[in-house]
């Protein structure tokens, strides 16, 4: 018996260094680790894609936004403006009041210039920072616990999740990203602060209200920083179960924060009605056909199946999509059409994970609940909204989301660590999956191109690539999306109008006209087909019509800029040049940075004679387009005509260098050197330049052979 258990001693001995092994291979990393893993992650799945150009709403919310481009815009201005740059009385404004975020790309806009590229990298910086503070976020709120480490799990999903794409590549993503650094940083510092003594309770609640209250003027999601702590403290930290005769006595401070919480949260919500002037935005009924409908039962079922589609892009992201409008989700009419299944099964899991996490006195899943559902409460249907699925939205509810993918991998693992193998599999997928819709977020053409396999019915895919194709001048491509597009959807009131601009550019002018008219018919407040239903009209030589439609375009849109220069230039085919030069003086007024009102201004006072005019507007011009050629070239004919060779010359050498290919140029740089005297060799240098780029140029013909007959 004796040399038995001598025996078995020497064999549990034997085994145990080989435990000791298995336990340090399956233990986790070190902190500074796995921080340097959550960030190498970040690159890995982003980094690939730091390039390319500013696609879908940069171009409206940067490109074209004047508080953006013009770096002097003073931030009192931005407070009275929204996202676009439009004032929020603005009957059209969406209400979307990010101020922070606009001069966040005003900021880099001054110091780097409008680089897409320059923008995508910030954004990735500020992505890789967020996931840094979900992974503290997740040490603080639940500890580690056994061999897998749940929060750096949940950490890793979250950061190479590939439904981030569109917030982290797309560049106007930024305001969800400071916003959720605003949203995580409130949740830390409460969660800090419950960890100490508890000290300056109205220090600590103010300082709370204020980063919520800047972290909502980052984007409007950061308002649910502080229902998010009151929801945490409900769900963790206090217990149900006691008596409801001893409920409140017990739970009294608890109660209490809560009940701060709650009307600080009912303040912020306040504040950001008094700055929409407590109005509702109008959207247009396409952009949402589920919030426009009139039909309750239809809006309540058709609600619940975006929330089934939301999870489960979460849960399987490869249905990912730039615009999930018109017929990317059609109503749910009644409880007969299938998709009824999916809303009945969301549901069901909710509740089920809700009953499962009561039963095992586990706050883990009810609190990841809650921080997946808390941000989304802007966006789940309680107010309209302008959109049917924003992708980008689903980046804050994500953090409650991961950690409970992570808790449920857990679980898996303490049954077997041959779990371990999906799970790895699953991180790459997405690191994969993410690299490639970063790829496709590289340029429009990619992007809309995606969006085909996604949404094959929605008519506003096929409108972006039309208007693209446009833009490219591939005028049959735009023919067939424009046509595919009112095919989807006939009532697509801008489809119309677009189309009709087509047939206009290529002289068909009774088919523009149909189609600008179907357009107002549709929609009649659409300032934008009435003033090309006014060009349509002065290209047929109908003055008086034309005339009409460019007032009823003002009328509906009194700072329509292009209208008034199109309003200009048909004063000048009445050959009332005082009126075009009127209108097109309040074209720029309206907007500085319009070139073809300058241009129109500057060739107004040139054909006067009027050369000291044209030197003065050029220089006005050119502080708000210093590097536009054409008001360059007309500066620098001027200059020509009154002698000041040198200066002209000095203007023809910037412009050849950012037009190196355009004949007519160098024709004129030739023409300069010509009258200039003692330059005839320069002259005809240039003279052969431009007639190798057009040797069709029949001026700089002329004048060569000219200048050649003079020596």
């Amino acid at each position: 018996m004796s040399s038995l258990r001598q025996q078995t001693v020497a064999q549990v001995s034997r085994h145990h260094p080989t435990t000791t092994v298995s336990r340090s291979l399956m233990s986790p990393p070190l902190p500074t680790f796995q921080y340097a893993l959550l960030v190498a992650a970040s690159l890995l799945a982003y980094g690939g894609s730091l390039y390319g150009t500013f696609v879908f709403d940069d171009s409206a919310a940067i490109v074209k936004n004047m508080d953006v481009r013009n770096v002097a815009t003073p931030f009192r201005d931005l407070l009275r403006h929204d996202f676009w740059g439009n004032n929020l009385t603005d009957p059209t404004s969406h209400k979307s009041f990010r101020p922070l975020t606009v001069l966040s790309f005003q900021l880099e806009n001054r110091l780097l210039g409008l680089n897409a590229g320059h923008m995508k990298k910030v954004n990735l910086a500020l992505h890789t920072l967020i996931c840094l503070l979900v992974f503290k976020l997740y040490q603080v709120l639940w500890r580690d616990s056994g061999q897998f480490r749940t929060p750096f799990w949940a950490a890793f999903i979250f950061t190479v999740h590939p439904i981030h794409t569109e917030a982290v590549v797309g560049i106007v993503g930024r305001a969800d990203l400071l916003a959720a650094i605003g949203y995580l940083t409130v949740l830390l510092l409460y969660q800090r602060w419950l960890a100490s003594e508890r000290r300056y309770g109205a220090v600590v609640y103010a300082g709370l209200f204020l980063l919520t209250v800047l972290s909502m003027l980052f984007k409007e999601t950061g308002m649910t920083a502080l229902v998010a702590c009151g929801a945490i403290d409900l769900l963790k930290r206090i217990n149900f179960r006691v008596p409801l005769a001893e409920f409140f006595a017990v739970h009294r401070s608890r109660l209490g924060r809560v009940f701060i919480l709650a009307s600080l949260s009912l303040a912020t919500v306040a504040l950001r009605l008094w700055i929409m002037d407590f109005e509702s935005p109008r959207f247009h009924r396409m952009d949402n056909p589920i919030g426009a409908t009139n039909s309750t039962i239809s809006r309540l079922l058709s609600q619940s199946y975006l929330y089934w589609l939301n999870s489960w892009l979460l849960l399987c992201p490869d249905w990912l999509s730039f615009d999930w409008a018109l017929g990317s989700v059609p109503l749910l009419e009644s409880v007969a059409d299938y998709r009824i299944l999916f809303v009945v099964l969301f549901y069901t899991a909710i509740a089920v994970l809700a009953f499962r996490s009561y039963e095992s006195k586990s706050r883990e899943i009810t609190t990841s609940l809650a921080l997946a559902i808390v941000p989304f409460l802007p966006a789940c249907g309680l107010v309209r909204v302008g959109f049917v699925i924003a992708e980008r939205l689903l980046y804050l509810p994500s953090v409650g989301f991961c950690y409970l993918v992570a808790v449920g991998w857990r679980r898996l693992i303490k049954r077997s660590v041959a779990f371990y193998i999906p799970l790895c599999l699953l991180c790459t997928t997405f690191i994969l999956k993410t690299q490639s819709r970063a790829y496709e977020w590289t340029s429009e053409d990619l992007l809309f191109r995606s969006a085909l396999r996604v949404c094959p019915h929605n008519a506003k895919v096929y409108y972006n690539i039309a208007r693209l194709a446009t833009d490219q001048g591939d005028r049959a491509t735009a023919f067939t999306f424009y046509r595919r597009a009112i095919e989807l959807h006939p009532e697509y009131e801008a489809a119309h109008m677009n189309l009709g601009n087509l047939y206009r550019e290529t002289h068909e002018l009774d088919r523009a006209e149909w189609h600008l008219r179907r357009a107002i018919e549709i929609h009649e407040p659409f300032p934008s087909a009435w003033m090309n239903l006014g060009i349509v009209q002065a290209a047929r030589k109908d003055h008086d019509a034309a005339l009409t439609s460019y007032q009823r375009a003002l009328q509906l849109k009194p700072n329509y800029a292009n209208c008034l220069y199109n309003l200009g230039n048909l004063y000048i085919d009445k050959q009332n040049s005082s009126m075009a030069l009127r209108y097109w003086r309040e074209a720029i007024q309206q907007n500085p940075r319009h070139s073809k009102a300058w241009a129109n201004i500057l060739a107004l006072y040139d054909n006067r004679g009027r050369t000291e005019d044209i030197i003065r507007t050029s220089a006005l011009a050119l502080t708000f387009l210093p590097n536009d050629t054409a008001i360059l070239f007309t500066r620098a004919n001027a200059y020509g005509k009154l002698g000041q060779y040198e200066t002209a010359e000095s203007l023809y050498h910037q412009i050849i260098a950012a037009r190196p290919d355009h004949a007519v140029y160098r024709a004129n740089l030739g023409v300069l050197y010509h009258r200039w005297g003692q330059r005839k060799a320069q002259a005809i240098e240039q003279y052969r330049a431009a007639l190798r780029l057009d040797p069709n140029l029949r001026s700089a013909k002329a004048n060569l052979l000219k200048l050649m007959d003079e020596t």
